[in-house]
């Protein structure tokens, strides 16, 4: 979730009590219809309506957290704007710059750049290699990053609001809906197009659209399995697995106990081998 400049700064006023766009362009020195800018685009993003000149925070509760923020600690708009918050929200496990760029898709210096900042007004600490929020001096930033992640991870502009969430990364989205949709079908929903059967009532689907290799359907699958542990998942993943093994090079702890029960051993939880091996035969594959 990213904020300009100009939308950080309105919502800054909203928390100090402004609420009318006049008020707020008089605070700002700027003209009415640039804030109008602003204001539009909150509530394109449902966080604000605007009526008869005056605003309204939606009650959703990290923008509650958010406004808190904002009216507490002075001079945050320089750190939040732009790649801000995404920057912080990978922070909220101690993570290196190289994982904060792998996370969020922004470049070194201009992480580098922003952890300056923020280690200016001691928002964020150093330990060795790894960057962290300062929780201590600053709690009400991690648990608004935190808020915020968890309504990232629930919701998307792309897809229905009654969809599953199980992976959201950048523009990379892995999720359920029972609705036909234009998007591209993988994990479960895929095993088809490679001669495994799958009959579910929920389609399984991923964006942005692109051709779909094997590994990447295996690791949607697995994305899946990760939230919804299913037995009957957890046996087409094997099925799917076991038929193309040569061809992954995925190290992922439900494949090391599927690699485990199909050299004849048991793991807690998970089918046991001759559920699979029965399984196996109706599609021809050897396991």
């Amino acid at each position: 979730m990213e904020f300009t400049r100009g939308e950080i700064s309105v919502l800054e006023q909203i928390a100090k009590g402004n609420k009318s766009l006049k008020e707020i362009a008089l605070a700002l020195k700027k003209s009415e219809p640039q804030v109008y800018v602003y204001v539009k685009n909150l509530a394109n993003k449902s966080l604000i309506e605007l009526i008869n000149g005056n605003i309204e925070p939606n009650r959703i509760a990290y923008l509650s957290l958010l406004l808190q923020l904002l009216s507490k600690i002075p001079n945050l708009i320089p750190v939040l704007e732009g790649p801000g918050i995404p920057i912080f929200t990978a922070m909220l496990k101690p993570s290196t710059i190289e994982e904060i760029s792998s996370e969020t898709g922004y470049r070194k210096t201009a992480i580098y750049k922003r952890l300056q900042e923020a280690r200016k007004r001691s928002l964020v600490r150093k330990k060795i290699t790894t960057f962290e929020i300062n929780d201590k001096m600053w709690a009400g930033l991690k648990e608004t990053l935190d808020e915020i992640r968890k309504s990232e991870l629930k919701t998307d502009k792309r897809i229905p609001a009654s969809a599953i969430i199980y992976y959201k990364k950048n523009d990379e989205i892995v999720f359920s809906s029972k609705e036909d949709l234009d998007a591209v079908k993988t994990a479960f929903s895929a095993y088809q197009d490679y001669g495994i059967g799958l009959l579910t009532i929920t389609h399984f689907y991923y964006l942005p659209k692109k051709n779909l290799t094997k590994e990447n359907i295996l690791t949607h699958s697995l994305y899946i399995v990760e939230k919804d542990v299913d037995t009957r998942y957890l046996i087409f993943i094997a099925l799917f697995y076991a038929k193309y093994k040569k061809e992954f090079k995925i190290n992922h702890p439900i494949l090391a106990n599927i690699n485990t029960i199909l050299e004849g051993g048991e793991v807690k939880g998970y089918p046991k081998y001759q559920e699979i091996k029965d399984r196996a035969e109706v599609y021809n594959i050897e396991v």
